[in-house]
């Protein structure tokens, strides 16, 4: 019997991996793997498809996004409690809680070894800016917020840059 060829193609988004043991194709989010002994036929992101079914496993970015948005459900909803029991008005609490969940999420991102967003990086910065503002202040310019977060943003970044 003929040895099987041995074939390995490593293209940014499109893998090939074929041997003696079995083959391995990425495409992508999608994965197929047909290995002697492997339960495990192909993922899709997090949905991972065997010979027994279909599971969903989210990542742990899925896992951090979720709690972050039930964080920000628990604040909105804590603020308008507080609001309506004290007849306090928080003007600008959400935005402030908002900008720190979004910060806290990157942060966390970070510490775990998973790559940070650039977008909701700025969004968090705006975010409490915004929220201290419209606090502190009658009239806040939204432009004007938004140009101080992007500046500190790119003084952050290239404040890390810098260090390595």
């Amino acid at each position: 019997m003929a040895e099987k060829k041995k074939t390995d193609i490593d293209l940014p988004f499109f893998k090939i991996k074929e041997d003696e043991e079995g083959t391995y194709v990425k495409i992508g989010p999608i994965e197929v793997v047909d290995k002697e002994g492997e339960e495990e036929k192909a993922k899709i992101g997090p949905i991972r498809v065997s010979e027994k079914g279909a599971r969903y496993e989210p990542s742990s970015n899925d896992r951090l996004e979720v709690l972050a948005f039930a964080v920000f459900l628990i604040l909105i909803g804590c603020v308008w409690f507080a609001e309506n029991i004290t007849g306090y008005d928080f003007t600008g609490a959400v935005a402030i809680g908002f900008g720190a969940i979004l910060l806290s999420l990157n942060y966390a991102r970070s510490r775990l070894g998973i790559e940070t967003s650039t977008f909701t990086i700025v969004l968090g910065i705006v975010a409490v800016i915004y929220g201290v503002a419209e606090r502190f202040f009658e009239d806040t310019n939204v432009l004007a917020v938004l140009a101080l977060a992007v500046g500190l943003y790119l003084i952050i970044a290239f404040g890390r840059e810098a260090r390595k």
